[in-house]
């Protein structure tokens, strides 16, 4: 999967302001490319430690996309005090595994780290995130 150095920047950015809170979003975009970044908000009960996206956000996003003719192409979310790797709650809930699953950690709040997963059946891969900049 293919996003560009402000659009992390942007991920990374939501889940600073977001914090302790964990944060969540969905990415659109076509061939692998992201095109399209939906923050929604977190509407779990114990948000710190598991996120829910609010469901009228997340349908909004979903229209949005099929307006532009995208794909959904990745959910992603923060782990403010944990590693970047799907908990045991997240391979759970990886209700979609045609998208990739992107974590940001705040573990250490000045540097931040993004890492991207396919989840299938329970089973946990990671994949390369490609970061380009904005001129390629």
């Amino acid at each position: 999967m293919l996003v560009t150095q402000m659009q992390l920047a942007q991920l990374i950015a939501q889940a600073q302001r977001d914090a302790p809170n964990e944060t969540c979003g969905i990415i659109g975009g076509t061939e692998g490319r992201a095109l399209g970044i939906f923050p929604l908000t977190n509407t779990d009960p114990t948000p710190r430690v598991r996120y829910n996206a609010d469901p009228h956000e997340l349908l909004a996003a979903f229209r949005a996309m099929d307006d532009q003719g995208w794909e959904h192409l990745a959910i992603y979310h923060s782990h403010p005090a944990s590693e970047a790797y799907p908990s045991g709650v997240d391979v759970a809930r990886a209700f979609y595994p045609d998208v990739v699953y992107i974590l940001i950690t705040l573990m250490n709040p000045e540097q931040p780290h993004v890492r991207a997963f396919r989840i299938v059946a329970g089973a946990i891969s990671e994949i390369t995130l490609e970061v380009k900049d904005e001129s390629s």
